[in-house]
């Protein structure tokens, strides 16, 4: 299949041209991408101040492991969901050990802010691998409205149970992204429309104490409480 350098592809064309190997290459191999920067340096931080709970759902994690990593002690049970099955291909590689993408700048990355250091970075994957379920829900990219991207968020809160917290990074006002020489849609979302899908999803984003919030440069990370 050709592909126009300036083609953008829709939600509906997900699952025939998203390149899972290039997504990782491009966002996670050399680490240099400001939001990736963000997200990876900021997850530790947001999992100390988390408690210790029973499960984490990862939901929309794409190819990747870096969150199962940053919660790895603070749960029992960590799933993977993704709507896609070349990402869900991939992480099952990855569990089996098959994977040929080495996610070692990452790790080191997180081990730095940890303060765990870089000597145990098998170990840290590996505890990683022993605690991982995949499961297959996902509606990360399909979001093509205001009223769809709220009612995603309320279906994924829903996961959440009352008193519990929902940990979300992203992008405002963006309307593509682009890796492995293609380009892709993406809702665009605006801070208020954020915080507005947040609190009708019974999240206590107001709440100085249940929420941490961070945004720079439009790259945002919010960690919040579930409503009792």
């Amino acid at each position: 299949m050709t592909f126009e350098a300036d083609t953008i592809v829709g939600t509906d064309g997900l699952e025939s041209n998203f390149d899972s190997h290039a997504y990782l290459w491009d966002f996670y191999q050399n680490v240099d991408d400001p939001a990736m920067q963000m997200m990876i340096m900021l997850l530790p931080t947001i999992a100390e101040r988390v408690n210790c709970c029973d499960n984490l759902l990862d939901f929309g994690a794409g190819p990747t492991i870096h969150v199962s990593v940053v919660f790895r002690n603070k749960v029992n049970n960590i799933y993977l969901a993704d709507y896609l099955p070349q990402n869900r291909n991939e992480l099952f590689r990855w569990t089996n050990g098959q994977s040929s993408f080495d996610w070692t700048p990452v790790l080191k990355m997180i081990g730095t802010v940890e303060g765990s250091g870089w000597l145990q970075l098998k170990e840290m994957e590996e505890y990683t691998k022993s605690k991982i379920v995949v499961s297959i829900l996902c509606l990360e990219y399909c979001c093509n409205s205001e009223m769809e991207y709220k009612e995603a968020v309320r279906n994924v809160v829903d996961q959440v149970k009352p008193g519990g917290w929902f940990v979300m990074g992203g992008v405002l006002e963006e309307t593509w992204c682009s890796f492995g020489g293609r380009k892709f849609t993406c809702l665009y979302l605006t801070e208020n429309l954020l915080f507005e899908a947040l609190r009708e999803a019974n999240l206590l984003v107001d709440d100085e104490q249940s929420s941490i919030y961070y945004c720079a440069k439009s790259i945002f990370l919010i960690c919040c409480k579930k409503q009792i």
